[in-house]
């Protein structure tokens, strides 16, 4: 990365690779590639190829700024869910920000964002590619900065995206389709001599529409398109009840309009290895969330507490149908082996690779949750020794059904210990996630798991330059941990843990 400039004028480039290969874990799995079928201490097909840059400026004027950037990012990776599957995705951007400063009465400043986005990633079952997915996006906001009103200060702005996707091929998953949503949205605080007071609001219009897809053999994608006006609002309050001491609440109202995937899935997706279908009826998403926290700070001692509930009406989310299978070539539902012709469906005659069903539904939901973090100072001096703590929980249920929501993670807390001696830093912690068996019935439950890491570094001065070195082990005693949050850990289970040991090393100069 190099980095320069004055008061006039700015620059950036940047640019890197990266090659890795299968992830090492402490459990011998199976991988049954094309070429033969092995075991290995290794995730299967999890290797990866990227590389990337971005080019960037920025002009300052007495009034404002104006600055653009051109960014490049592309990837070559396995898919763990298809052993013999990879992905080659490649995208662009190109984004445009200025800010305009007035001296009227009303208006102080301007601010504008422009970006165009551009991807494409194409499934590749060896050289063969099959699938490919397109989407190109633009986004565009402007928000003006008032002038203070006595103790009144916020902004209003406009904001509009257009997104148009296709996947063409035949294990399309979901229509070529077009998101176009616009938004008025305004924020305001107000001082006051214990804290502020802030409010906030969002409406919305948004149309989401399916084209269907040109192939014949994917008529099941049925144009057609959906309307939606979301508005969210919000209210908030921070009171300082003591040098020391800060509590804060929110409440809110928030409603969202469905992705179009929610809407219009139909097909195998090949990242998760289950078989994902939409439902155009979906309605907006409503919730009703408040939380309340508390914050402490002393020196280099801190603390801070917040707990939360959120109701939602009807909450969108993926879940597995139990029972349910949809045959990978054609969607057929509980598809049948032919007893007369081995691998393939007996009704269809399709070649047989079932997947588990997931539907996207809303259901009446509700979450509550804590989190908790801190940091104590243990040792004083110029050789400082503090001690960071965190620590999360959340339950979340299906208030229709009354069993749990799928993929939440279970209750996590961690420790690190952080030595500073002039140019020498070290540090030693873990992070510990309980066993998550509250999970809806078909989903995998996740055993415990602590996970320790340890980092060293030692910065020296060369002349102008700084170098830092620094190493890293993760996962220290090469613990078999599966998380709980990824569909991965029920769709190929065991073939998907988190990565065992590893140790990173590495030299940063600076100049």
């Amino acid at each position: 990365m190099l980095e320069g400039g004055n008061d006039r004028y700015a620059v950036h480039v940047d640019v890197f690779d990266r090659q890795t290969s299968d992830v090492n874990v402490t459990v011998n799995l199976l991988c049954s590639k094309a070429g033969g079928a092995y075991s290995a201490n290794r995730i299967c097909n999890s290797a990866s190829q990227v590389k990337g840059g971005a080019v960037g400026g920025s002009v300052f004027f007495d009034q404002g700024y104006l600055g653009a950037s051109i960014s490049a990012y592309s990837s070559n990776y396995g898919t763990v869910a298809e052993p013999d599957v990879a992905i080659q995705m490649k995208s662009s951007r190109f984004a445009l920000e200025g800010e305009y400063r007035l001296s009227g009465n009303l208006i102080q400043s301007i601010k504008g964002q422009y970006s165009n986005t551009d991807y494409v990633h194409t499934e590749l079952t060896g050289a063969a590619a099959g699938t490919v997915f397109k989407k190109k996006g633009s986004d565009v906001s402007l928000e003006a900065h008032h002038t203070k009103f006595g103790n009144l200060d916020g902004v209003v702005g406009f904001q509009a995206e257009n997104t148009h996707f296709s996947a063409d091929g035949d294990e399309a998953f979901a229509p070529h389709r077009k998101t176009r949503q616009k938004a008025l949205f305004g924020y305001e605080e107000y001082a006051t001599s214990w804290g502020k007071l802030s409010l906030g609001g969002r409406l919305e219009a948004v149309k989401v529409a399916s084209f269907g897809n040109p192939n014949p053999a994917l008529a099941k994608f049925v144009p057609g398109s959906c309307d939606f006006t979301p508005s969210s609002y919000a209210l908030g309050a921070l009171w300082s009840v003591a040098p020391q001491w800060q509590l804060t609440s929110n409440l809110a109202y928030t409603e969202r309009a469905p992705r179009d995937y929610e809407l219009f899935a139909n097909g195998p997706h090949l990242a998760t290895n289950a078989y994902e279908v939409g439902d155009r009826g979906l309605e907006k998403e409503r919730g009703t969330q408040l939380d309340i926290g508390a914050a402490w700070k002393s020196g280099p001692d801190t603390l801070a507490v917040t707990t939360y509930l959120s109701q939602f009406k009807n909450y969108i989310g993926l879940s597995q149908s139990a029972g349910v299978t949809r045959n990978k070539a054609d969607g057929e539902v509980n598809p049948q082996d032919d007893p007369l012709n081995p691998g393939f469906s007996q009704t269809t005659g399709q070649a047989l690779e079932p997947l588990n069903e997931f539907r996207y539904q809303q259901v009446r939901a509700r979450f509550t949750g804590l989190e908790a973090s801190g940091s104590v100072r243990l040792v004083d001096g110029a050789s400082p020794l503090d001690l960071a703590l965190r620590g999360d929980l959340v339950r979340a249920t299906n208030v229709s059904s009354g069993q749990p929501l799928p993929r939440i993670a279970p209750v996590r807390v961690g420790a690190t210990l952080k030595y500073a001696s002039g140019p020498f830093g070290a540090s030693l912690g873990f992070d510990r996630s309980a066993a998550q068996s509250r999970v809806p019935v078909g989903d995998q439950a996740t055993a415990a798991y602590t996970l320790w890491n340890a980092a060293a570094s030692y910065r020296v001065k060369a002349g102008p330059t700084s170098l830092l070195w620094y190493a890293r082990l993760d996962n220290l005693t090469n613990r078999l941990a599966y998380s709980a949050t990824s569909v991965l850990t029920t769709t190929v289970f065991p073939n998907a843990p988190l990565p065992g040991r590893s140790l990173k090393v590495g030299l940063q100069a600076s100049f």
